[in-house]
């Protein structure tokens, strides 16, 4: 788990000190900290909560070049990168929760309701206009941050680095396409939901951004060779896919206390998930019917979403995406098992691993 990653605390605490100045190289002689501030104000503790996954992969990627660090070994380039990391996620979220009307986001409200409850007359519109606004400072904030972390870099690292952060942003702006125009179509006989298609929203929109790309950036600005490079996407690229089985599962079943979103938040907003091909294919005639009627249905009562949970808990489609996570799982062991990395750190990438399947939150 996270807790066996040595120096965990260390860049949590030095990223989440630059996430307390996200504006620090936004500012300008026209733009100050102060009207940043008072700009976000209804929003920025968002930025305070998380649970630092991109920058503690960055952090992964960067010891699977350099080897195991010690605590005043933590380079400023290294938490740079990942509190850009974390501002990019931030404004993806923002983004995302507009679309998906989400109410809850870690636990408070999701950006638009803070800015439509902080600005009375404003009402709705005005909370997503705003919130839009914000999404677009957040991502000038983490443009900024990654601009210090490839400051010091040769020419040919910064492209490199530079490379996958930006194909990193245009995967996730397509992946977050896919799962839109997914929830477009009906559920039918017809047009049954299919698990390479939820697989292929997977790959683009969270699994690469969220943990593939995270990690080679890290790796990329410790100056890993190519062959290194490849070794760790090969590695990184199903725990990403398992990652967000996880978080998916999690949508449908996780503890609202701990996840910080309604419980069965992916029923109500109709994503085209791998649980919801899966309980299609796995279910009765019976189950399907009731898949078509309310998967996605506005104001989904408490039983409704129980009886739908029971469908794909029934139907073995849980225990399938279980045992599709392990399957993710141990391929990775195998990329990891090949790579030429210290021991130790083939000890922290495993626990990193099984910390993204064994989450609770």
């Amino acid at each position: 788990m996270l807790e066996e990653i040595s120096l965990i605390a260390d860049v949590r605490s030095g990223v989440g000190a630059r996430l307390a100045e996200p504006w620090k190289y936004c500012t300008s002689k026209a733009l100050t900290t102060t009207q940043l501030d008072e700009f976000s104000a209804p929003t920025i503790g968002l930025l305070n909560r998380g649970k630092r996954f991109r920058a503690i992969a960055a952090y992964m990627g960067w010891i699977s070049a350099a080897g195991p660090l010690k605590s005043d070994e933590i380079p400023d380039q290294l938490l740079d990168l990942g509190a850009s990391l974390e501002l990019f996620q931030a404004s993806a979220l923002v983004h995302d929760d507009i679309i998906d009307e989400a109410m809850k986001r870690r636990g408070l409200p999701s950006a638009q309701i803070a800015f439509m409850t902080s600005f009375l007359s404003g009402g709705p519109r005005f909370g997503e206009f705003a919130a839009i606004l914000w999404g677009d400072l957040l991502y000038a904030a983490a443009n900024s941050y990654f601009s210090q972390a490839i400051s010091t870099l040769s020419n040919e690292d910064s492209q490199r680095a530079c490379d996958f952060y930006v194909s990193m942003q245009a995967e996730v702006a397509y992946g977050q396409f896919l799962d839109l125009s997914a929830e477009t179509r009906e559920i039918s006989p017809n047009l049954p939901p299919r698990q390479q298609d939820a697989m292929e929203i997977i790959k683009h929109k969270t699994a690469r951004y969220s943990v593939v790309i995270p990690l080679l950036l890290g790796a990329a600005l410790r100056g890993a060779s190519d062959s290194l490079i490849e070794q760790l996407e090969g590695f990184a690229t199903p725990l990403g896919v398992a990652y967000q089985l996880r978080d998916d599962d999690l949508g449908i079943f996780g503890d609202q206390e701990l996840t910080g979103k309604p419980a069965g938040d992916d029923i109500r907003s109709g994503k085209r998930t791998v649980q919801l091909a899966l309980a299609w294919e796995m279910t009765d005639d019976q189950g399907r019917d009731y898949l078509m009627r309310y998967w996605g249905a506005p104001d989904l009562t408490p039983p409704i979403i129980d009886n739908i949970c029971a469908i794909i808990t029934g139907s073995g489609a849980r225990r399938a995406i279980s045992d599709l996570m392990n399957e993710h799982l141990e391929q990775s062991q195998r990329y990891l098992d090949a790579m030429p990395c210290d021991t130790e750190v083939k000890r922290q990438l495993a626990a990193f691993g099984s910390s993204l399947v064994n989450r609770a939150n």
